[in-house]
């Protein structure tokens, strides 16, 4: 695997002249980015079916009636037997190499790949297999003079004294930086919620996903590009369109999609699948934010003062979209850190990471009151069991907890999948 540095201005960027009588240099505390290479090849002809291992890195988690599906982060999903809620058991690993997001619509899973999109049938379980491969979905591969594609980035900030008209200099001054920013954009980042629910069209959606599925159409988001696939027998690739600045989530409400960004709620119209339309938007404050529209309401998740996510504002907001093309507050309510939700019934569950978790009453949407919160759980995200009323799912710093409810929203752990 050969590497290859690119040199990355940082934000908050040290500049130091010293200057001598012929030379000029500066001290520079910059991102030193080195590009790494591999070979796709490898990378595409990899099984799918291996053994089942440890989870060390989890990701996303499908919940069906009898099976978890849980993310390696960069590596694959974790099948585990979900018949029992209080001893899961883990059953075999399908391997996705850099692979952080996927869906589930009825027996197939829709999976990112780095430059690629994968369907995978999962009929079998114990035999998924490739249903069909998109490769360059996403972007073009950038290939090196030995043949290999870049396939990531490893980070590290420097201090040093650089010479005016050196490689580096050049770089850090320039604008050589394309493949970077061209890749950053196109390219499915990282989460800023550590261990969160994906979408599923069989159950409920998670409120943290950059994949959704509406009207045999895959809708995926990047930080700027929303691409767009058809899903008959085969994915087929539509368009892949700017549309938006570090776009974050996505969900699905009828014949809509709603896309949470770093400082506004995007709306989009899918009456025409193929070619998603821009409707309405609601600009906020920077920050991480989920969003779950619910009918003629919109809760949003403002969370800020940790890693990655700027701004000093914590909130839940509820948004009126009852309007086509105008979204206007409701309600905003101070909130610690929260993360990803869920409405069950007239109840919406609020994560507050590790400051807990929160439930409202919501059965006025347009007016939520606390029922109970609860600081002894760790929640980074919620969802509901899909067949039984009376259990929820929590994302945890710890693991996966699957808790039963009681009539006074009290919990009581069945099981944890620990991390």
């Amino acid at each position: 695997m050969k590497k290859v540095l690119f040199f990355l201005t940082a934000a908050s960027m040290l500049l130091m002249y010293s200057c001598s009588s012929d030379i000029n240099s500066a001290q520079l505390t910059y991102t030193k980015a080195t590009a790494v290479y591999g070979d796709l090849n490898i990378q595409r002809n990899q099984p799918l079916n291996e053994e089942a291992r440890p989870i060390v890195d989890p990701g996303k988690v499908f919940v069906s009636e009898d099976l978890l599906l849980i993310g390696e982060e960069g590596e694959g999903i974790h099948v585990y037997d979900n018949t029992n809620p209080e001893n899961p058991t883990a059953l075999s690993f399908i391997s996705i190499p850099n692979n952080r997001e996927f869906y589930v619509n009825d027996n197939f899973i829709y999976a990112e790949s780095l430059y690629d999109m994968l369907k995978i049938d999962i009929s079998d379980m114990t035999n998924p297999r490739l249903q069909n491969r998109v490769e360059n979905a996403f972007i073009q591969d950038f290939i090196n003079n030995d043949g290999e594609a870049l396939i990531g980035f490893e980070f590290e900030e420097v201090t040093e004294e650089v010479e005016e008209g050196t490689s580096i200099w050049n770089e850090i001054w320039g604008n050589n930086n394309q493949a970077f920013f061209d890749f950053e954009d196109r390219i499915i980042p990282a989460s800023a919620v550590p261990a969160s629910f994906s979408g599923s069209s069989n159950s409920s959606i998670g409120t943290v996903n950059r994949i959704a599925h509406s009207n045999d159409h895959v809708y995926v988001i990047s930080n700027s590009f929303l691409t767009v696939f058809s899903d008959n027998q085969n994915l087929q690739l539509i368009q892949s369109e700017q549309a938006g600045w570090r776009m974050e989530t996505i969900y699905p409400q009828d014949e809509s999609l709603y896309i949470g960004t770093r400082n506004s709620v995007q709306v989009y119209n899918i009456e025409t699948p193929t070619n998603p339309r821009w409707q309405a938007s609601f600009d906020h404050v920077d920050s991480c934010d989920p969003v779950l529209p619910d009918g003629d309401v919109a809760y949003v998740t403002l969370r800020t003062n940790n890693s990655g996510c700027p701004g000093d504002i914590n909130a839940l907001l509820v948004l009126d979209i009852s309007q086509e093309n105008r979204i206007s507050q409701l309600q905003e309510i101070e909130m610690l850190s929260p993360f990803g939700m869920t409405k069950i019934g007239d109840v919406l569950y609020v994560g507050e990471g590790d400051n807990g978790l929160k439930t409202f009453d919501a059965s006025n949407g347009s007016n939520l009151s606390m029922i109970d919160y609860d600081s002894t759980v760790q929640a980074y995200d919620v969802i509901a069991h899909p067949t039984r009323s009376d259990i929820i799912l929590i994302a945890s710093p710890n693991g996966f907890g699957q808790y039963r409810v009681s009539d006074t929203q009290d919990l009581a752990l069945l099981s944890l999948i620990q991390i």
